[in-house]
């Protein structure tokens, strides 16, 4: 089983060390782990989200000397943002690692997961407005490999209808996942929508469009910030991509795709 998408203490919003999270893997039955820190430059809240690369390395190599049994990545979650992807790009040329998760984060210029955002707009304004930016951020940036939690801003949405469905934003959905497609890009399955809405990120029902269209590049993950979340509802969900007809997900090695076959 893999798991792509663990943070760790490194990460501002993490308080967990490397070493437990890798831990909690293990007893997940976790084989591959991809640790991924958080880069958001410009965040409205005030401090940024960077990263302190001696430190990631020191606890990296501790933690791959304390497990031996596990296929350990360091990956790099990045804000996905027009206005500081040339700044990324510049850390991410100076540290490199084996792969980088593009997420877009922000609405408005801000994030859904605080209530300022949803106060004075519709539910549908706040997604329209997700997906445009999606799209614009998805061919804009180019230093990511894979786009993370599509749907993350029905995470926090605080209407009972949470989801962000295909049948919504067909043209834009579509528009996207072949921008991934072409572009070389790798789709996150994130498992983390599940505490908060019906589905993954995304949804199943853009999964199957994603594979209708061609796509094959797949990562799956729980997003933990914790333990217990690591490894979340990852069995089901290779289950479920095996049913929609995928036969591989993507493990990265020096940002470098590797297909690892579906049981």
């Amino acid at each position: 089983m893999i798991d792509y998408h663990i943070h760790t203490a490194i990460s501002a919003d993490c308080k967990v060390p490397m070493k437990r999270m890798a831990q909690a893997a293990r007893t997940a039955g976790v084989k591959e782990v991809g640790f991924v820190e958080h880069i958001d430059l410009g965040l409205p809240v005030g401090n940024d989200f960077t990263v302190d690369f001696d430190a990631y390395e020191t606890a990296f190599e501790e933690t791959r000397r304390e497990f031996p049994d596990l296929v350990l990545r360091q990956g790099i979650e990045a804000g996905l943002d027009m206005k500081h992807k040339d700044e990324v790009a510049v850390i991410l040329d100076a540290h490199p690692c084996d792969f980088v998760i593009g997420s877009q984060h922000l609405v408005f210029d801000e994030d859904p997961y605080y209530e300022t955002v949803w106060e004075q707009r519709s539910q549908r304004e706040v997604y329209d407005e997700y997906m445009r930016i999606s799209l614009e951020t998805a061919r804009g940036c180019d230093d990511y490999d894979i786009l993370g939690h599509l749907g993350y801003v029905g995470k926090f949405c605080p209407h009972e209808d949470k989801l962000l469905r295909y049948t919504d934003y067909p043209d834009v959905v579509d528009a996207l996942l072949k921008t991934l497609i072409e572009r070389g890009k790798a789709l996150e399955v994130n498992t983390n929508g599940l505490y908060m809405t019906p589905s993954t990120m995304p949804e199943t029902a853009i999964l199957k469009r994603y594979y209708e269209l061609g796509g094959q590049m797949l990562t799956v993950g729980s997003d933990a910030h914790f333990e217990k979340v690591v490894g979340h509802a990852v069995f089901e969900t290779l289950k479920t991509l095996k049913d929609i007809g995928f036969k591989y997900v993507c493990a990265f090695d020096s940002r470098q795709p590797r297909f690892i076959r579906l049981p």
